[in-house]
C-alpha cells in the first residue's frame, strides 16, 4: 500500500468515524425530545374538577370525604371499602391501562399493600419513619401519621388512621396509589391536592 492509499484510508476513517458522531449525537437529541415530551405529558394536568362528596363504610360506621370528580369509580383493591380511578378523559392527554393506573381508596386493614404495613410496625415500635421521602406524625385527631414511600415502579402516598390495634395489618389506610414516573411533576402535585383534601374532609360517623 502506498502512501497515497494510506492517506486515502486514514481520510476516510476519519469520515466514518465523525458520521457516527453525529449520528449518536442526533439520537441524544431525539430521545431528549422524547423525555421532554413525556415530561410535557405529566407537567399540564388541567385545574383540579370540582369535589364531589364519596361515602362508604368502614368497620360498621360511615365515612365521607370530598374528592376531586377527577375521579371515578374503580373496582378496587383486597380490603379496599371504596377505590376512586382518576379519570384522563378529564385532561384529554394522558393514557393509563391497568397498569398505570391512580387510584385514591380507602382500606379496612392494609391488604395487599405490605410495604405500607412495615411502615406501621416502624412507626408503632420507634414512633417514627426512616426510609420515607415523606413523613409526619400526628399528636391528635384522626390520623396516626401521613407518609409517601417508593415502591418498585409506583409512590404510596397514604394517611393511617389512628387505632389501638396492635397487629400494623389491621390499621386503616387512605391511599394516593400512582406511577413513579409521575413522581415531581405538576400531575403528582395536582393529586396530591385532591388527596390532601380528601384527607382533610375525612369524617367518621355511627
Amino acid at each position: 500500500m502506498g502512501f497515497f492509499d494510506s492517506l486515502l484510508n486514514g481520510a476516510k476513517e476519519i469520515i466514518d468515524g465523525t458520521k457516527t458522531a453525529i449520528d449518536k449525537i442526533q439520537m441524544d437529541v431525539d430521545q431528549e425530545k422524547n423525555n421532554t415530551v413525556n415530561n410535557e405529558r405529566f407537567n399540564a394536568p388541567s385545574e383540579p374538577l370540582p369535589a364531589v362528596a364519596v361515602q362508604t363504610g368502614l368497620r360498621g360506621y360511615n365515612v365521607q370525604f370530598m374528592l376531586s370528580s377527577d375521579f371515578t369509580e374503580h373496582a378496587g383493591y383486597v380490603a379496599s371499602t371504596v377505590s376512586l380511578k382518576y379519570n384522563p378523559e378529564h385532561l384529554g392527554v394522558l393514557e393509563y391501562d391497568d397498569e398505570g393506573e391512580i387510584t385514591v381508596s380507602l382500606h379496612e386493614g392494609i391488604g395487599d399493600f405490605y410495604e405500607i404495613g412495615e411502615c406501621i410496625e416502624e412507626y408503632i415500635s420507634s414512633g417514627t419513619l426512616s426510609g420515607a421521602e415523606l413523613f409526619e406524625a400526628f399528636p391528635d385527631g384522626i390520623y396516626k401519621f401521613k407518609a409517601r414511600i417508593s415502591a418498585s415502579d409506583y409512590m404510596m402516598y397514604f394517611y393511617v388512621l389512628r387505632s389501638n390495634a396492635s397487629d400494623p395489618c389491621d390499621h386503616d389506610i387512605l391511599l394516593l396509589f400512582y406511577p413513579a414516573d409521575v413522581h415531581n411533576t405538576n400531575l403528582e402535585k395536582k393529586l396530591v391536592y385532591c388527596f390532601d383534601e380528601a384527607a382533610r374532609t375525612l369524617t367518621i360517623q355511627p
